[in-house]
């Protein structure tokens, strides 16, 4: 038997445990990826050049 004033159960945009980690995983990669280009810059650069996010440092052996 149904009956027709059960409150309903919502799925909406509410904040539980795993989207608040997924937000702060997403933070801590996007930090990462950030520190990860500034390093990159900082050793691809040589005194006369900047250096770039993608600029391959040539190895000479």
């Amino acid at each position: 038997m149904s009956q027709f004033n059960q409150p309903t159960r919502k799925s909406g945009g509410e904040l539980n445990v795993y989207t608040a980690l997924l937000c702060v995983a997403v933070l801590v990669m996007l930090a990462g990826v950030v520190l990860l280009a500034l390093r990159n810059i900082d050793y691809s650069g040589t005194e006369r050049t900047s250096g770039g996010i993608f600029t391959l440092v040539d190895q000479q052996r």
